[in-house]
């Protein structure tokens, strides 16, 4: 309560404009003040008015009629809260938007350009000054923590606090950009480090800030910046930590509002083109952008803020390809949002599963385009959800309600735009760390290396129209920073004035405990219902959490105070207001807040849905992808109040561990337009952020503290030499005394001198004026020192003398104490002790008839243990007789058994070396054989190899000459056939021709074709053809009538002369074309045969070589030839099949025709000569036989031994075709009806015959159909009888039966 007299300057509280001016007139019977209010003033219009006031609410005013006012508020005469307001206001409107209170800044925001109060000129000015020496500004609070740090070493940290609006960021700016110019730019890292830290804000600004309706550059998040300096005071590194993004801002923002920065310089930064290829249009009005009408007024300052921010992010290291997809996000954001169309529909209907909401096709597609996405996918995952089946693994999907469909769009929204924020943040911090010089770090062993100056640039305390969930958040962080600054500054100063001495009065300082207390057990209920609603329980809801909360704070007597229900409005139905179970009222230290809980369950997990997350991993653009979270199914909810709780506790641990340094920002007034200062709104904001308490510790008590050394230090010139002997704390008093400084402006500590605020800078004054005291004064304080020392050195012989006198008084008195109880002790405890005494004789008694009955026990024991050790002797002494009666018995049978042991024992020693020895041999020579097998195996590979290509090379060769001969007969035949055509032209040429008998003789007499006319050319022929026509036919003059008969006389003799002669001529030369085909067929058999041996010899060697090693379980005689039966039987497919098998290794093949030589031999005598397939045939009837005795049943076996059955018979069919005289060299022989014809050739004879009735086929095609048949027939056989057919093989033209 303030003393006031009448006619002095009072202020008086004002429900409208906080104070107003006024002149006490007198003071009433019931306590009140009547003050007449002045006129003229500012704050009110109202003059002249007198009100009664009760006299605890009048603030004395002292008035300044030069408009100077005070750059520090304790400095004020009267220290209270309307002095503190009019001081400010004051300095507001001067454009002194800075002031002190003691160590702490007050900004007020200007809202407007201030030239000349920044820049490298002030930052120069205000270097190495202590705070006070200039007018307020933070270069000065900064000043003073970059000193203190390098000067002390320890960390410090800069509190920036304040209302959404009051200019914190902006501050935060200012402060980093002194702490860059004062740590300078000595190397190329530091001004990189600087230009990062300064360009890191932009960034932070354009996806963190957006406009709300108390401030146009709101930050909706809250950020911690560290700034690491090395030993010389040069910037280091840097780092950034973030708290709590307002994501739901991102999907949901009020009238007049915006969402972040980002989006709108985005769609005003980017070129036409550019916002084409994004599929965005610059003047429309997507959903996620504008709720409502627009606000105007901010595209130029867009468009400049995207350029600002496309060069941060390339100074922090992004390319352009990284922030191009930074845009394609931002954008493809933009078109989720409009996916859901417009359709109104009441809160009751979006619960029905029956409605669904209606897609923009378009616009999802767009945004599925841009973010990598399917667009089907994303649209099916945004209308149906997955719901697991119980007691099943797999799952079933059902539609959505339209208010599932919104809660699902804007989960995926808010979780892309969080998770974008964050990774901007870490790639901020990572380009400091690229900076970093390779091998050094901020820690080492959980310390850090740098000493560092944080700056907390975080939310003030909100109250919106619709307080939801983060700004619970935001304002118990500010309770706990407020809670932090009443502990950790009131407090202080509070213990400090009782450590030194000094007296104190205390004040009841605000306790935001309670507040926090409550907002923490809000917290824990809202994890346990957005658990439960996680894990799928439908008794989880909003509604139902906000009545628990409510009903928990009822049942606390401390709660209840702090957390309440809503009240029922009048109106609430027609309302859109919450209703009762939506929501509750906390009282915080700045006043009560309103809190709508609807979507707090959902809110509070950072889990995505399952199966958005799904979609984000599998994007196909990879900064997508990079958001997604890849143990997204081991966890289904993630706490984000617990989250933050933790971040809050680092944050002030953290800042327990620095120096303080605090700027309060104050937000002159609603509108945000400058010179305008609301009295009211700023008076609320200095209540709420501690400062009136905080002015009155200092004013009441000592702003400025400093200790004995440093003022010693700082001042000893001041005063002559011979007050330098005195002690530090003589000296500083007789300093105080010298200066004439008021007894109660200054006060002596422990430890520290205390001076009043003013006065310290009036000492500082003097000593840089050089004032010197008087002369007069100096001798009166020295003789007041030595009286004072006098007065001391008696009091300490009067305290010597009273000290002993009065030790001994405390002796006696201990004494008599001790005494006493020891008495009263002692008369207590008799009775007591007698008894014990007694009980302990009883024991005593006991004790010795127990001693003496274990004494008699014990010699007992004796006498029989001696009896027990008499017996064990006695039996000793016989066994000991008996042993060595059996010692001398059995040693001569020892002897020998040992001798026999080890006999034995050297046999078996010598038996296992000689195994040992024999084993190590086999093994030599198991080893040299194996050698010997591959070194073996390697030449008959290349023996085979070579033999195998000299068999390719002579096939070859053999194949060129028969198709040569081929290729010969088919021109002989061919010649041989216009022969023909041309004798029988000349034939009916001379049956038609009326010819003479000399005529006929001539053509008797001459030859009709000769050799060499046969083999001439076509020329020739045709000269031969016109000679026989000529010659038969005659003369046309000597035909005459009369002859006619005698003429067709000669003329049919004629013909039948020429007809026997053709025919004589034509046997002739069929013959000499037979012979010399016989010849070289003969020929080239011979060379088959050659080969046959040599492949015969071949594979002996090999069977021999191999028999060397691997002994064949039947015996030698299992080993198989490739022979065939006889050399006239041997066939180009039989020879191929020998090589074949020579080459695999093949043994026991069906084509193995040695054991089927002798059964041919054998029956050569009752039937003809069978072929090499008839023999094969009846070595594998034979075989078949062998194997059926032997037991082989497999069906494998059948369906092998079926199929080569078939193959053989049809090959005996095919050679009897080809051979009918059981040689090659008869196949121009009379065949067709010849003896055994197969039904094969009886079924496709006719059709031969049909399609080729005038195509007899040479010789050489012969031993092409023979080739071919045995390359068949080898290929069916090594083909698997489980994959091929007997129907699986068609029968080729080339071998059908051959018809000449």
């Amino acid at each position: 309560m303030h003393q006031v007299n009448a006619d002095d300057l009072v202020y008086i509280p004002d429900p409208d404009a906080a104070f107003l001016r006024g002149r006490v007139e007198g003071f009433e019977r019931d306590g009140t003040v009547l003050v007449r209010l002045e006129n003229g003033d500012r704050n009110c219009g109202t003059g002249g008015e007198a009100r009664r006031v009760p006299a605890s609410e009048v603030r004395p005013r002292f008035e300044r009629n030069d408009g100077s006012t005070s750059e520090d508020n304790t400095a004020l005469v009267h220290m209270n809260d309307a002095t503190i307001l009019e001081n400010l206001q004051s300095r507001h409107l001067q454009d002194k938007i800075y002031t002190y209170t003691a160590s702490v800044l007050l900004a007020v925001n200007p809202y407007k350009e201030i030239n000349g109060l920044y820049g490298d000129e002030q930052c120069d000015l205000y270097r190495g000054k202590h705070v006070g020496a200039l007018p307020p500004h933070p270069y000065a609070i900064a000043d003073s923590s970059y000193r203190a740090l390098t000067r002390e070493g320890k960390n410090q940290a800069l509190l920036i606090s304040g209302e959404s609006g009051a200019g914190k960021t902006e501050t935060a700016k200012i402060v980093m950009q002194y702490l860059s110019y004062a740590s300078g730019t000595s190397s190329d890292l530091a001004a990189q480090i600087q230009a990062r830290v300064l360009r890191a804000q932009p960034i932070l600004e354009s996806f963190g800030n957006a406009v709300t309706m108390r401030n146009s550059n709101s930050s909706r998040f809250g950020k911690y910046n560290r700034l690491f300096f090395d030993e010389a005071g040069t910037v280091a590194d840097a780092g950034i930590t973030t708290y709590l993004l307002e994501s739901s801002r991102v999907v949901v923002h009020g009238d007049r509002e915006r969402t972040y920065h980002c989006f709108y310089e985005m769609l005003t930064g980017l070129g036409d083109e550019k916002l084409q290829e994004l599929q965005l249009e610059r003047g429309r009005r997507y959903k996620l952008m504008f709720n409502g009408h627009p606000l105007q007024g901010f595209e130029e300052h867009d468009a400049k803020n995207f350029q600002r921010l496309c060069n941060a992010l390339q100074t922090v290291g992004l390319e352009d390809e990284s922030i191009s997809a930074m845009m394609r996000v931002l954008a493809g954001l933009i078109h989720l949002g409009d996916m859901e169309k417009d359709d109104e529909m009441s809160p009751q209907l979006q619960d029905d599963d029956a409605n669904t909401v209606q897609i923009d096709e378009e616009s999802a597609e767009k945004a599925a385009t841009l973010l990598g996405m399917d667009p089907d996918s994303l649209i099916a995952t945004l209308r149906r959800k997955r719901v697991a089946v119980p007691g099943r693994g797999s799952f079933h999907e059902v539609p959505r309600t339209a208010s599932q469909f919104r809660q699902a769009l804007q989960s995926l929204i808010k979780a892309l735009y969080k998770r974008l924020f964050e990774q901007t943040v870490q790639r901020i911090n990572k380009s400091f760390e690229e900076l970093r010089p390779k091998g050094k770090s901020t820690h080492e062993d959980g310390e850090e290396v740098w000493n560092h100056i944080g700056i907390l640039d975080i939310y003030g305390f909100e109250r919106l129209q619709r307080n939801s969930f983060e700004q619970l958040c935001i304002n118990l962080a500010n309770e706990r920073l407020q809670q932090y600054f009443v502990e950790n500054v009131l407090v202080a100063e509070q213990s400090l004035y009782k450590r030194e001495g000094l007296p104190w009065c205390s004040l009841s300082l605000p306790d935001s405990q309670p507040v926090v207390n409550c907002i923490t057990q809000v917290f824990r209920t809202l994890d346990e219902y957005s658990q439960q609603l996680a894990k799928g329980f439908e008794t989880s809801s909003d509604e139902k959490f906000c009545q628990r909360t409510v009903d928990d704070a009822k049942k606390d007597p401390q709660r209840r105070e702090v957390l309440k229900q809503l009240k029922m409005t009048a109106g609430r139905r027609g309302s859109v207001g919450p209703a009762m179970n939506e929501g509750f009222v906390i009282r915080h230290y700045a006043g009560n807040v309103d809190y709508n809980t609807r979507g707090w369950l959902d809110k509070n997990n950072d889990r995505l849905l399952a199966e958005c997350e799904e979609l984000i991993c599998e994007s196909e653009c990879p900064l997508v992808s990079s958001l997604g979270e890849e143990d997204q199914g081991k966890a289904l909810f993630r706490s984000i109040s617990r989250k933050y709780m933790t971040d809050l506790e680092a944050l002030l641990n953290t800042l327990g561990t620095c120096n303080l340094h605090y700027i309060r920002c104050f937000k002159p007034n609603e509108h945000q337009k400058p010179n305008i200062f609301d009295n009211k709104q700023v008076l609320e904001q200095i209540v709420q952020c501690g400062t009136i308490e905080l002015v009155k510790i200092m004013h009441d008590g000592y702003p400025n503290r400093c200790s004995f050394d440093e003022i010693t230090a700082r001042f000893r010139d001041l005063l002559p030499e011979r007050f330098q002997r005195f002690g530090n704390r003589t000296f500083i008093e007789a300093l105080m005394l010298a200066y004439e400084v008021p007894r109660n402006e200054w006060e002596l500590g422990m430890s520290r001198l205390f001076l009043k605020a003013g006065q310290l800078r009036a000492l500082e004054a003097m000593r840089s004026g050089g004032t010197r005291p008087k002369a007069e004064a100096l001798e009166a304080i020295v003789s007041g020192i030595i009286r004072k020392r006098w007065a001391r050195a008696g009091n300490a012989v009067r305290l010597c003398n009273y000290i002993p006198r009065f030790i001994s008084q405390i002796y006696v008195k201990r004494a008599e104490k001790a005494l006493t109880q020891t008495s009263l002790l002692v008369a207590h405890l008799a009775p007591r002790l007698a008894a014990a005494r007694k009980r302990v004789g009883e024991r005593q008694l006991r004790a010795r008839r127990k001693l003496r009955g274990a004494f008699k026990a014990i010699r007992l024991m004796h006498a029989l243990w001696a009896k027990v050790r008499e017996q064990r002797a006695t039996r000793l002494a016989k066994a000991l007789r008996l042993a060595m009666l059996l010692h001398v018995r059995t040693r001569p049978w020892v002897a020998v058994a040992r001798e026999r042991a080890h006999d034995a024992m050297a046999r078996r020693r010598a038996e296992e070396e000689r195994q040992q020895r024999e084993r190590r041999r086999l093994e030599d020579e198991r080893r040299r054989l194996e050698e010997d097998r591959i070194r073996l195996e390697a030449e008959q590979a290349e023996r085979a190899a070579q033999d195998k290509q000299r068999e390719v090379d002579q096939r070859k060769q053999m194949e060129c000459q028969m198709e040569e001969e081929r290729q010969k007969f088919l021109e002989d035949r061919r010649k041989f056939e216009q022969e023909r055509q041309a004798f029988e032209q000349q034939k009916r040429l001379s049956i038609l021709a009326q010819a003479t008998p000399q005529n006929a003789g001539a053509v008797m007499h001459e030859p009709v074709v000769s050799s060499r006319a046969l083999a001439s050319s076509d020329d020739e022929k045709s000269q031969v053809t016109a000679q026989i026509s000529t010659t038969v036919a005659g003369e046309e003059d000597e035909v005459y009538p009369g002859d006619s008969a005698s003429a067709m006389v000669t003329t049919s003799f004629a013909a039948s002369l020429v007809q026997k002669e053709v025919e004589v001529q034509m046997s002739e030369k069929i013959k000499a074309l037979e012979n010399e085909m016989a010849k070289k067929q003969e020929e080239v058999m011979e060379q088959m045969r050659a080969l046959t041996k040599k492949n015969e010899e071949l594979e002996r060697t090999v069977a021999a070589n191999h028999g060397r090693h691997h002994h064949h379980p039947n015996g030698s005689g299992s080993e198989c030839s490739l022979s065939p039966a006889g050399e006239v039987s041997a066939t180009p497919g039989s020879i191929s099949k020998a090589s074949h098998q020579s080459r695999s290794g093949r043994r026991n093949s069906m084509m193995d025709l040695s054991d089927g030589r002798r059964v041919s031999s054998a029956r050569v005598g009752s039937r003809k000569r069978l072929s090499v397939a008839q023999e094969a045939f009846c070595t594998y009837e034979e075989g078949a036989e062998t194997s059926s005795n032997a037991g082989d049943s497999s069906g494998k076996s059948q369906n092998i031994q079926s199929q080569r059955k078939w193959w053989a018979q049809q090959r005996k069919f095919l050679l009897e075709d080809l051979h009918p005289n059981g040689s090659p060299c008869g196949v121009l022989g009379p065949q067709v009806g010849g003896k055994g014809s197969s039904r094969m050739r009886r079924a496709s004879q006719s059709s031969v015959v049909s399609s080729h009735p005038s195509d007899p086929r040479p010789p050489t095609i012969v031993e092409d159909e023979r080739r071919n048949l045995s390359m068949m027939f080898e290929n069916a056989e090594d083909e698997s009888p489980g994959h091929v057919g007997l129907n699986d093989f068609a029968m080729p033209n080339s071998m059908q039966p051959l018809q000449l």
